[in-house]
């Protein structure tokens, strides 16, 4: 396996195809996959009053999630329009093979259990479910164990 503190990433990965896209966050940057504080404040305007609620809601997501050194997928969705044709999927693969590659597993929050097939179908398996404060969504922490990369 390789050493994370080794991991040539350090910065998040942003992938994109002409109707999708995935933005994954290696182990050396975990810290970018919670909002900080800065960030809270220039997005306030969208949640207003409830901003509070969604940086607890970060926390509390940030918080359930692994310890372990892994890639994390933070996003990855379709356009309506291309969803069944392997956009998705396409940049899933290449996350996928870039964590194999550095022997560590892949972590992601689903929001919509009618996405863990889809999910499971790349070798996730749900880990549990968090429900997040003030009422809000349910969130199912998912963890994808490394495979060997081919020819290894």
């Amino acid at each position: 396996m390789q050493d994370p503190e080794r991991c040539p990433c350090v910065a998040p990965v942003r992938a994109y195809t002409g109707s999708a896209a995935a933005f994954w966050v290696p182990p050396g940057a975990q810290d970018k996959a919670v909002p900080d504080a800065e960030t809270i404040r220039e997005l306030s305007e969208i949640p207003g009053d409830r901003a509070p609620l969604f940086r607890q809601a970060a926390q509390e997501a940030a918080a359930a999630g692994p310890q372990e050194p892994h890639w994390y997928l933070a996003v990855v969705g379709a356009d309506p329009a291309a969803q069944g044709r392997g956009h998705g999927a396409a940049l899933l693969r290449s996350g996928l093979a870039r964590a194999d590659a550095a022997g560590l597993p892949v972590c992601l929050e689903s929001s919509k259990p009618a996405n863990h097939p889809f999910c499971e179908h790349f070798g996730f398996a749900v880990l549990g479910e968090v429900q997040l404060p003030g009422g809000g969504p349910a969130l199912w922490p998912m963890r994808r164990a490394p495979r060997h990369p081919a020819g290894a």
